[in-house]
């Protein structure tokens, strides 16, 4: 069984002294009678995104990239990849950087792909398990890089009225990736033996496709929980008729 346990760092990420019902000034606005609107909305969520990086006073945002994850905790108890791993003060590096690839929402649900030319993982961590037929042991620092990484996105939105106002609410966010590569580089395994962690970041990385294969659901579900919370902290302040008015 796959156990996720995720601990954003929300009180440094978001200031709820900040309140604001008006749309960005350097936001695009899609109207709901657009027959195009998809595509509007498609070019308005990347601007929005790319707007994000270094964060939003008017909505309590700080900067977006990095964005660090306090801790995620991956506890893997069967199949090839038996891990318990766990990352500490992740940050999450050129997710701003996202080309919007495709876009659909009917307002009960919104559905989109994106790609992130290259995108890294860079924190500390502490694992102990086996990869595979390996063994693997450490604590220190890490960095995940991936190569096009690949979002596929799908948000499952409920409206809700508040003040005189139409909100979105985004009950359930399913998160899953794709890449074209992925490198890792685990500092200080085994106690520092570099003999052995050097052999072992070699395995890792010859055997990538088949490790992050297994991973793939415990990674999707933690981002997929951080990021529900980052679009419900935005939604929660910007009424629909701000972004997208009849």
């Amino acid at each position: 069984m796959i156990i996720v346990a995720i601990s954003l760092l929300l009180l440094v990420l978001f200031n709820d002294q900040a309140v604001s019902s008006k749309l960005p000034k350097t936001w695009k606005i899609c109207r709901k009678s657009d027959p195009e609107i998809n595509e509007c909305l498609k070019v308005a969520v990347e601007n929005a995104i790319h707007d994000l990086k270094d964060g939003n006073p008017s909505l309590g945002v700080l900067p977006l990239d990095p964005l660090r994850f306090n801790k995620i905790l991956i506890d893997q108890g069967n199949g090839p990849v038996s891990l318990k791993l766990e990352f500490i003060d992740l940050d999450i590096i050129g997710f701003t950087n996202m080309k919007i690839t495709s876009f659909k929402n009917n307002w009960k649900e919104m559905q989109f792909e994106g790609i992130v030319p290259s995108l890294i993982f860079d924190g500390k961590y502490t694992a102990d398990g086996k990869v595979l037929v390996l063994p693997v042991k450490g604590d220190g620092h890490c960095r995940y890089t991936f190569d096009n990484f690949v979002i596929k996105a799908t948000l499952k939105l409920k409206e809700f009225e508040k003040g005189g106002h139409h909100f979105l609410e985004v009950t359930d966010f399913s998160f899953n990736m794709e890449t074209d590569r992925m490198h890792v580089q685990f500092d200080n395994l085994f106690n520092g033996d570099k003999a052995l962690g050097e052999s072992t970041n070699a395995f890792l990385n010859q055997n990538w496709k088949e490790i992050l294969n297994e991973l793939k659901p415990s990674i999707s579900k933690a981002f997929g929980s951080g990021y529900k919370e980052i679009s419900n902290r935005i939604f929660s302040k910007i009424p629909i008729e701000e972004f997208s008015p009849a």
